[in-house]
Parts: structure tokens; sequence; C-alpha cells
């Protein structure tokens, strides 16, 4: 790279002066320039100003209510739609129910299985000739065939063993068989404030069952001692086992794991060790049973309008398998509550009772 004029003059004589310093045997160090000393000059104390906060300007708060869902309707006292009764059978706890729901129902028709004039396919397409919008099956029979036959909605009562027939479906529901384990659980300890302990044995499937008693117990005091059964013998062997370290024994009308040799047998044995048992059934009292709780007709075919009418209003989703009943009819075996010495109680020979 070509040179400018000025830096060849200003380099030029360096060769020679540098041949004049090697050859004089001196070296010659430039010394290293002074450092600047730099002085800082003193800054004035800082003032610090405290700035006032100038808040924004928030535009007004403005409430808006929030809407609330719409309340439940009561449900009707009477259901004016069409609905078919449908009867497993003529007995009597079959057919005061229907006597009952023909107080609370404007229209319906009734038909009776054990009828032969007809046959059930027979029966379910008058149901549908006659345009019903809901069937009412009374009994296990009727229940089955109206799961497999009904192009309506079902409720269906009176039947004890619903998970065993699968019977629940989204248009099939059903209604308690049994009334409120709780209310059961409440006459019973007054009936006996010394009650402690409870023995109960049923078979498979009635889980919700168990939980609904052990929180009734728990919550009055009592002990609940539960066995499952596969059989009417097991069920006695495990009863007999059960007995000496129980003050009561409740019984459920579970005909899976019950017949009438070994209900006599538990009935008799129960009496000898001065055991009380609570049934679902008045007529056990003349058998030996202490106490008896059975639902009232009118709460069934209350609770089965109720279910009806959410079926009417596209409600069936929000419907539990089983809706529960809020009633209960206490009966006692006056002779053994005098043997145990429990006469002088408020629970009468004829008590209905409400929700707890």
């Amino acid at each position: 790279m070509p040179m400018s004029k000025r830096t060849r003059r200003y380099f030029w004589p360096l060769p020679a002066l540098l041949v004049l310093l090697l050859s004089a045997g001196c070296s010659v160090f430039k010394p290293a320039p002074p450092q600047a000393v730099i002085i800082e000059p003193e800054l004035p104390p800082a003032v610090v100003v405290q700035q006032v906060p100038i808040e924004p300007e928030h535009p007004p708060i403005v409430i808006v209510p929030v809407p609330q869902p719409d309340p439940d309707p009561v449900p009707p006292e009477v259901f004016s739609h069409r609905v078919a009764i449908v009867l497993s059978g003529r007995q009597s706890a079959y057919e005061s129910v229907a006597q009952e729901l023909e107080q609370v129902l404007e229209d319906y028709s009734l038909y009776d299985l054990s009828d032969r004039s007809q046959t059930v396919r027979g029966v379910f397409r008058s149901i549908a000739d006659e345009q019903a919008t809901a069937v009412v099956a009374i009994g296990l029979r009727a229940a089955l065939s109206a799961r497999a036959l009904s192009t309506v909605p079902v409720v269906f009562c009176q039947v004890f063993n619903v998970y065993d027939n699968d019977l629940i479906t989204e248009n099939v529901k059903g209604v308690s068989s049994i009334p409120p384990i709780g209310l059961q659980l409440k006459a019973w300890k007054e009936l006996d404030p010394a009650l402690k302990d409870v023995g109960a044995i049923v078979g498979n499937g009635h889980e919700s069952l168990v939980e609904e008693a052990a929180m009734a117990a728990t919550e009055l005091g009592l002990e609940l001692h539960v066995r499952v059964a596969g059989s009417d013998k097991e069920t006695l062997y495990l009863f007999n086992r059960m007995v000496p370290d129980i003050d009561g024994f409740l019984l459920f009308p579970d005909n899976r794991i019950l017949s009438r040799t070994v209900l006599d047998q538990m009935l008799s044995y129960a009496a000898r060790h001065r055991v009380q048992v609570a049934v679902f059934n008045e007529s056990l009292l003349s058998m030996g049973a202490t106490l008896s709780s059975t639902a009232v007709d009118a709460d069934i075919a209350s609770t089965i309008v109720q279910v009806l009418d959410r079926f009417e209003r596209n409600l069936g989703s929000e419907l539990p398998a089983l809706t529960p009943l809020t009633e209960i009819r206490i009966q006692t075996n006056k002779a053994l509550i005098q043997q145990y010495g429990l006469e002088n109680t408020e629970v009468g020979q004829d008590t209905v009772a409400g929700a707890l």
C-alpha cells in the first residue's frame, strides 16, 4: 500500500539512527508517560424529592346481579298425564299401592300381568296404543317386563333386589322398596335405649344400602355388624355365630338368601337368646319379630308422582337410580315388648313417623 508523502518524511531517518545506537552498545528506553490522575469533582449532595403518587381514576363500580337458577317447582300432588299402572299380581302389597296411585293420577289405566286373558306383550302393545306417557310397574315381574317392552319412561316400586336384576337404565328408575333405615333405627333406639350392637345379613349388590345403614347407626351411637351371604344356609350359619355378640338383628327382605324354614329357625333362635329382630314386613311379628318397619303406601304413591314429574320435564337423567321414601310405619309385638320390659315407650302399636 503506497505511503503518503508525510509518512515517508517521518520514517526516513530511522534506519540510520538505529544503526548508530546499536554500534554504540547503548540501549535507550523511552520512559513511560506518567499516568494521568483523574480528580473527580465533588458533587453536591443528592436531594431526594418525594413524589406524591397520583392515583389513577377508576370508573365507578357497577354491581351486576348474578342470575340465580330457577328453583325446582313444587312436585305436583296430582299427575295429569296419562299413565299405565302394571301390577305383577294381585298381592295386597301391590294392590294397596295401586289404590293410592289412583288418588294422585288423573288419567290412568290398570293392567294385571297375572290375568291370563292377555299376554305380557299384548299388555304393552295396548299401553303403546293408548299413548301413555309413562308406566308405573309394581313388583319385580312388572318391572322386568316394563324394562324390556316399554317405549316410554318407567317408574317401578316394591322391588328389593334392583341391581341383581339389572333394572336401572336412563328411562327406568325406581322408588325404594323399604322405608328410610335411619327412621327405623331411630324408632328402635327409642323403643330400647339400651340397644347397642345390631347385626344384619344381606346378599350381594346392596353396598349402598349397607352404607346408609352404617351411617344411620353411627349417628345413633349403634354398632352395626354386617355379613354377606350367598344362600339361606349360609345366612343361618352366619346368624347363629352372630347372635352372642348382638342385642338386635335387622332382617332385610332378601329372598335370595332367605327361606321360610331358615326364617323360622332364625326367629326361634333369636327368641331363646333374647335378641330383638326388626323386620320390614308386619306379618313377621306373629312369627316372633319384635318390631316391624314398613313403607307408607301414600308416601310411595307421592314419591312415584315426583319421579314421573321429573321425567315429564325431561329431567330423568338427573334422577337417582332409587328415590328414597320419607315416611315409615312402626308396629311392635306387644307380647315381646312386655317380655323384654320395654312396655313404657312412646312407640305405639301403629306409629307413622316423618323424615329425620
